[in-house]
């Protein structure tokens, strides 16, 4: 439902945002006391699945033909299914605890991923509770670098599929001209202080994404010329790339908590054929048949988004990559605000007492000179999707969970209790450290080369 909640103020006075599942903010009226919040309706089982599903599924989707080009189809199948579990596991994880220190709680409170953190710091062990406000403000800084991160894939995304769509009627130009160009839009779309407009504009992308993965699948099922040159497995040196877009396409883990919340009945996220276990099987299978047809038409042209491989003269494909560029264009527009909110919130707001609008509007400009500024500087979307998929899954996504689910269930009768409550979470903060630095390191060698 939705991704999480920020207080802010603005000119239309104090509220509520909420991201929600495909990147799109809607405004949430302040509740004045909790048995109002009591009333409003609950969400169900199926209907907490759809908005799951629509949250996972996103724009990242389209990055999937490219991870297989990079893994082989066996390679992508079996990375896929490897990816999908390692994230499920950690959601279902969190939800759990975030659960648990609520009820612990005298108020049984909902949390969101950084009060989940906060509590987790302090019901665990005392030796670590030291270090809690430095892993604290170092998750928050992770929170926004990825958030910022993730603008500037999408500002690479959106120049790559205008420059696709215009250059065979008005000749070839560099991306970053479109970049430069395309700055003046998401500048003015940045610069909107009402929510209420921007949550029409992302409903209009949420529907166009929908009816362009459709249309992709269309042309992915039309010829499998490349089928007889398909690979099973890919180069290890290629592993990074596909573990970013992957990890980048299957990122979902911010919507649980507030999913969770709303829940009529909120253990049925995380049981076993709860709302989480079932979205993961779901969006697994179609990122597997997706990547597969798409990997299977294209082959090794294969591209970053596989919009980028539709015919240059089809009218429906210009169409998809000019509307896909314009949803998002309102979702960059979307992320910045969520950016602002944190950055605001967390360090700004104490010390700015003077001209604040105006502080806020400095604000939306500088977020906006940086991410369109690191576009110019590295207009490569595999590289930098590589980097934000990795960094966001590999922390946010699956080491801090663990971290909390430790320090949440750290109390066990006898020594072979921590072994069974957590060698799974060990393995995984393992594994999890380790694609993180191979990936980080490849991804910053091929920076450096230029690739």
């Amino acid at each position: 439902m939705y991704r999480n909640r920020l207080p802010f103020r603005c000119l239309d006075g104090p509220f509520t945002i909420a991201l929600n599942s495909n990147g799109g903010l809607q405004q949430v009226a302040e509740k004045e006391n909790k048995a109002q919040d009591d009333f409003r309706p609950k969400t169900s089982y199926w209907e907490a699945l759809v908005h799951m599903f629509r949250g996972t599924v996103g724009t990242g989707i389209l990055a999937l033909p490219f991870a297989f080009n990079q893994s082989g189809y066996l390679g992508g199948i079996l990375g896929i299914i490897a990816i999908t579990y390692l994230v499920n596991y950690c959601s279902v994880l969190l939800a759990i605890c975030s659960r648990e220190l609520g009820n612990r709680k005298k108020n049984n409170a909902v949390l969101t991923y950084q009060s989940t953190l906060e509590a987790a710091f302090k019901e665990g062990p005392e030796i670590v509770r030291p270090v809690g406000p430095f892993f604290i403000s170092t998750t928050n800084i992770l929170l926004i670098g990825t958030q910022l991160g993730s603008v500037c894939v999408y500002i690479i995304f959106i120049s790559s599929n205008v420059k696709a769509a215009m250059d065979p009627y008005i000749g070839e130009h560099t991306i970053r001209f479109y970049t430069l160009f395309l700055a003046i839009p998401i500048l003015a779309m940045s610069m909107v202080i009402s929510l209420k407009r921007l949550a029409f504009i992302s409903t209009f992308g949420n529907i166009v994404l929908l009816c362009s993965v459709v249309a992709v699948m269309y042309y992915s099922t039309r010829d499998m010329a490349a089928l007889s040159q398909a690979r099973m497995f890919g180069s290890v040196a290629h592993l990074p790339q596909f573990f970013g877009a992957v990890f980048f396409a299957s990122g979902c883990l911010s919507l649980v908590l507030p999913l969770q919340s709303e829940m009529l009945k909120p253990k049925n996220i995380s049981s076993t054929f709860g709302v989480l276990n079932m979205n993961a099987f779901l969006s697994g299978l179609l990122y597997c048949l997706f990547g597969l047809l798409g990997y299977l038409n294209f082959g090794e042209e294969a591209k970053a988004s596989v919009t980028l491989n539709l015919p240059q003269h089809d009218l429906l494909g210009k169409l998809v990559q000019i509307f896909l560029a314009m949803s998002t264009m309102t979702g960059t527009a979307l992320q910045n605000y969520v950016s602002v909110s944190i950055i605001w919130d967390d360090y700004l707001r104490s010390i700015v007492k003077k001209n604040v609008i105006l502080a806020q509007y400095c604000l939306r400009l500088a977020v906006v000179v940086l991410t369109v500024g690191v576009s110019l500087l590295v207009p490569n979307l595999e590289l930098v999707m590589s980097i934000i998929g990795t960094l966001s899954q590999c922390t946010l996504g699956t080491i801090v969970p663990c971290v909390i689910h430790f320090l949440t269930f750290h109390k066990q009768p006898h020594h072979f209790g921590y072994v069974t409550a957590f060698a799974k979470d060990l393995i995984v903060s393992v594994f999890s450290v380790f694609i993180l630095f191979y990936s980080l390191t490849s991804a910053i060698n091929g920076a450096l080369k230029g690739t």
